[in-house]
């Protein structure tokens, strides 16, 4: 009897501590559960994944995208600033460029083969740009062409501008390509380096343009797709288009005119009326080049002004027409091609 009543007094007391713990129990998780927690999990975690992706693909691109930016602004700076500081934009002493074709009889003039450009494509820009520096006599011994004679041209660089058909390892469709000499970090042009061809200057250039840059007469515009400028004698309207990314189009466009080329001749105008007479001998100097060169002289009556002259000779006569007491004002302009020089002097004199 002793026995049962310890028996069930422990009994009692081990429902006791069973019922004061009732999670021991429900300490078991279900497969179920298991899996359902699993998927949440995985969800959450590819969720999380796919924007970190995106996010890292967006600055990615975007980073991307300026960086052709700022390629574009640095070539369309370094072409501007090379046009600021030659003396011939194309054109040569015998050859003035009309369009993108003559630009190639402009280069040949020069003194350049066309292969020397490699395998060229649309020509664009021809330029003259003066070396600053002394000419050896012969190239140092620490330098490009050691012992030997500058390359001719030594006291100027021609430098050639064409747009192609991207190559390999260039981002699509099309890239500027630059011959001639390589500035030096300062700028300068070492006369004993020798020209590079196919020098590629800026990558991803547009196909197709939306819109032609507007190029009035006497400017003649040259190049294709997104490289164009309109040249009018030492001013370029320069024309930019780049590819950036499949939606984007990048257009950088802006007027550069050579400093040097502003430095031309001004014809020198005398003109004298012979005793009795109601004509003026008119003759005129000019010291820049004379082949392929008009003159025109322009007459002033009163408000009215007309041309009395065209043609290649330095001199002509010329009726004083109108009534007496009226002054008659004359200036001769040098052209070549479609270059025009300033405006001479003005000679007047009253009839």
């Amino acid at each position: 009897m002793k026995h049962f009543q310890h028996w069930r007094i422990g009994l009692l007391v081990q429902q006791t501590s069973l019922q004061d713990h009732p999670r021991l129990h429900e300490q078991g998780v279900t497969l179920v559960e298991l899996l359902a927690a699993t998927i949440i999990t995985g969800l959450v975690t590819s969720v999380i994944g796919f924007g970190v992706v995106t996010a890292s693909q967006a600055n990615k691109k975007t980073e991307s995208i300026a960086a052709r930016r700022h390629d574009l602004s640095r070539a369309f700076d370094f072409i501007s600033n090379e046009i600021r500081m030659a003396n011939r934009i194309n054109h040569t002493n015998n050859v003035v460029a009309s369009n993108s074709s003559t630009l190639a009889n402009v280069v040949t003039d020069a003194g350049l083969d066309l292969a020397d450009l490699g395998a060229y494509g649309t020509l664009v820009l021809y330029l003259e740009i003066p070396i600053n520096s002394s000419i050896p006599q012969v190239c140092p011994a620490d330098g490009p062409n050691a012992g030997s004679s500058p390359p001719q041209p030594a006291n100027y660089d021609r430098v050639v501008y064409d747009v192609r058909a991207s190559g390999q390892d260039w981002l699509p469709p099309n890239s500027i390509f630059r011959y001639g000499r390589i500035p030096e970090l300062d700028g300068s042009i070492n006369p004993c380096s020798d020209p590079i061809s196919s020098d590629t200057l800026v990558d991803a250039i547009a196909t197709a343009n939306d819109e032609s840059p507007p190029c009035l007469a006497p400017g003649v515009l040259v190049g294709a797709m997104g490289f164009q400028a309109c040249v009018k004698g030492t001013q370029v309207d320069l024309l930019m288009r780049s590819n950036i990314s499949d939606v984007e189009i990048h257009r950088l466009s802006s007027t550069a005119t050579s400093r040097l080329g502003n430095m031309q001749t001004v014809p020198v105008l005398t003109g004298t009326r012979p005793s009795g007479t109601d004509t003026v001998d008119l003759s005129w100097t000019w010291s820049g080049q004379t082949a392929l060169t008009t003159y025109g002289v322009q007459q002033v009556v009163v408000t009215n002004e007309s041309q009395v002259y065209s043609g290649s000779n330095s001199s002509t006569s010329v009726a004083l027409s109108g009534n007496s007491g009226e002054q008659h004002c004359y200036s001769v302009i040098a052209t070549t091609g479609a270059l025009m020089s300033p405006e001479s002097n003005t000679v007047c004199l009253t009839k």
